[in-house]
């Protein structure tokens, strides 16, 4: 009986090995099909439509196209090129904003042409063809693209220095809406900022520079105005100048949400919109971000290594950091703001110009100086 007992044991014990190793090669089976299916379902994604349209040989393009260059969009890679088969150059009679007199100008109906990189053949896109003719220089680019990420957005600048914006989905370049007009921009430069935004740069009036920052909402084929500073006359020509010599160069703009939090990260030497802590050594920093705007010393002699969106101050002997400012671009807020969120500052000083607010946070202090009308223009934060 016993042995009766123990024979029936191992064949169930036989039994649900079976069923376990059957169910473990079924998993397997169902794992190894949908991975096979999303794979074809991604090798099934067209890089470029090509129903439809017309094509052209890239080695030709390369040779011909007034403009090309590459573009990345749904891990594709891609090359864009621009051409017009009516075509005319000549050269300039009179000097305008955007060229001068005796360079080389081409007009034509323009058309882009998509091709997957690497590919022999480019694919006509239509998205022109409602611009009508258009004019280019010889002396500025005109067309380029604006790398947002994993994404290119394509900007091209007409004659009346209106720039123009593109996408490539699934697999066509189609232009970007916007939720509301853009100025003429100074030159033909637009930039990308922070691997997320456009920045276009403005003269009103002949005086005063707008500096302009917009989104990009990519589902909606979008671009969104996200935040505006208007700088008079001579500032706003100082900060231009920056803004175009510099590639790495953009105006501060608001992407910092003032909060209570402040005042904890603050004992703690973490300033805010920074990645580097008071203490951190300068050299770190360079080496960690090489593209600093500035470095030098400051009206009473400390030196500094300035950033678009921030200013670290250091010890010379040590290189340590121990303070740091950020624009008030960056916040745009006012002092009365600030006391609603951190209470009545410790000090509060007449500077003229404006106030000096001071909040101490142990070790280190935050000071605010506003402008006559109580704007904040910086923000400090310095170890005591």
């Amino acid at each position: 009986m016993k042995n009766y007992i123990y024979i029936l044991a191992l064949l169930m014990l036989a039994g649900m090995a079976a069923c376990s190793q059957k169910l473990d090669t079924t998993i397997k089976i169902e794992n190894h099909e949908m991975k096979k299916n999303t794979q074809q379902s991604s090798d099934n994604r067209l890089a470029v439509m090509t129903e439809g349209k017309e094509k052209m040989e890239t080695v030709w393009l390369k040779e011909k196209a007034l403009y090309q260059f590459e573009a990345v969009a749904d891990e594709f890679e891609y090359t864009v090129f621009l051409f017009a088969d009516d075509e005319q150059s000549r050269l300039k009679e009179a000097p305008s904003d955007n060229a001068n007199k005796g360079e080389q100008l081409y007009t034509g109906h323009y058309s882009m042409y998509l091709a997957e990189k690497d590919s022999t053949v480019a694919y006509k896109q239509e998205v022109l063809e409602q611009k009508g003719e258009l004019t280019f220089s010889s002396s500025a680019v005109q067309a380029y693209p604006l790398n947002l990420g994993k994404n290119t957005v394509i900007a091209v600048i007409d004659k009346e220095s209106h720039p123009n914006f593109y996408f490539i989905d699934k697999g066509e370049i189609k232009e970007i809406q916007q939720s509301e007009s853009i100025l003429p921009i100074v030159g033909t430069k637009v930039k990308a900022v922070n691997q997320k935004f456009i920045q276009t740069a403005h003269l009103v009036g002949g005086e005063d520079w707008i500096f302009t920052t917009w989104g990009f909402d990519k589902e909606a084929m979008v671009l969104y105005k996200h935040d505006e500073t208007q700088v008079e006359e001579q500032e706003g020509e100082k900060w231009y100048k920056l803004w175009n010599e510099k590639s790495e160069y953009f105006f501060p703009f608001l992407n910092i949400e003032l909060t209570s939090e402040v005042l904890e990260k603050a004992k703690q030497g973490i300033p805010l919109g920074s990645p580097y802590p008071i203490g951190t050594s300068i050299s770190n920093i360079k080496k960690s971000n090489p593209h600093y705007i500035d470095e030098g010393r400051d009206a009473i002699d400390v030196p500094y290594v300035s950033y678009p969106e921030i200013t670290y101050y250091f010890e010379e002997a040590t290189g340590i950091v121990n303070a740091v400012s950020i624009p008030g671009e960056r916040l745009k807020t006012t002092l009365t703001n600030v006391k609603k969120l951190f209470g009545t500052p410790q000090q509060e000083i007449d500077k003229g110009e404006g106030k000096l607010a001071v909040y101490l946070a142990d070790k280190y202090s935050i000071e605010i100086l506003t402008d006559k009308e109580g704007k904040v223009k910086q923000m400090f934060l310095r170890k005591k």
